[in-house]
């Protein structure tokens, strides 16, 4: 393995990973209605704000992970997705598929928290910028 294949690995890892959250983003915003009158049937309250928040917010999210720009807060906003919809969604229909699939994603989030986005992202490439710009000022 060369020096390069872990940043590799987790570029990829992130990369299938958001493209997840964007899929569920974009069924949910193709059946926006349906995904409403689904809230609006468990009784959420501003069901309509809720539900296309939930949409953009998956959307940008997933977008930012994949990138990984502002990886930690973008990963921190799919865990409060993810826990919004296993525990409030999923309230009155509690079943293996529905527990086991919130328990992966929550499971790979929080990995991603602790990890971070990797070598290769924007994050990284922000903060070595940084870095260099510091150095210039400290030696004034």
């Amino acid at each position: 393995m060369t020096d390069r294949a872990p940043a590799l690995v987790i570029l990829l890892q992130r990369l299938v990973f958001a493209a997840a959250f964007a899929f569920l983003a974009a069924g949910e915003a193709l059946h926006i209605n349906a995904f409403t009158q689904n809230a609006i049937d468990i009784g959420l309250p501003f069901a309509r704000a809720a539900c296309v928040s939930a949409v953009v917010l998956t959307f940008v999210c997933a977008a930012c992970a994949a990138l990984g720009l502002f990886f930690r807060t973008a990963c921190f906003g799919l865990v409060l997705i993810t826990l919004f919809s296993g525990f409030f969604f999923f309230a009155g229909n509690i079943n293996k598929i529905n527990l086991v699939g919130v328990l992966f994603a929550l499971t790979i989030l929080l990995g991603f928290l602790f990890a971070g986005a990797g070598k290769i992202s924007l994050d990284y490439y922000i903060k070595q910028k940084k870095e260099r710009g510091n150095k210039r000022l400290r030696f004034r």
